[in-house]
């Protein structure tokens, strides 16, 4: 698989209308809205408890939304899977970090990479020389 061509600056990427969701009767949600365009930066801020997470983890698939819409570079996504979220190129980070100690910063950082390769999870398990020389220009790229 290869990334997508750009996106112009100045078309959302990232649009999130009304999302909403709960846990019981809990609302960790309500009425959630932002569109962020291709090449922005946002920061997410708030106290504990204000949802940032659930926000987080209903835009990665880990949670369903109960209501609202999610739209990536124009494309309504219904309940994805974090799969195929991954496969989008939406990545996050967790909280809890648990690092690979014997790999480098690099090696780390590219290791969930292998959902946007050709070669898929088999590949860079058996890593052949396809998969090699794409892991090269992979690197080659991080580095730039």
């Amino acid at each position: 698989m290869t990334d997508a061509a750009p996106v112009p600056a100045n078309t959302p990427i990232l649009e999130v209308e009304r999302i909403g969701k709960r846990f019981g009767g809990l609302i960790a949600l309500s009425d959630v809205s932002f569109s962020i365009r291709a090449g922005e930066i946002y920061g997410l801020i708030g106290p504990n408890g204000a949802g940032k997470t659930t926000l987080f983890n209903v835009l990665t698939g880990i949670y369903h939304q109960d209501a609202g819409e999610i739209r990536f570079a124009g494309a309504r996504l219904r309940n994805p899977t974090p799969d195929t979220i991954a496969r989008l190129g939406i990545a996050r980070t967790f909280q809890n970090i648990r690092l690979f100690a014997n790999l480098s910063a690099l090696e780390n950082v590219m290791i969930g990479r292998h959902v946007r390769t050709r070669a898929g999870g088999f590949g860079a398990i058996v890593r052949g020389p396809a998969t090699r020389a794409e892991e090269r220009a992979l690197e080659k790229r991080a580095h730039e």
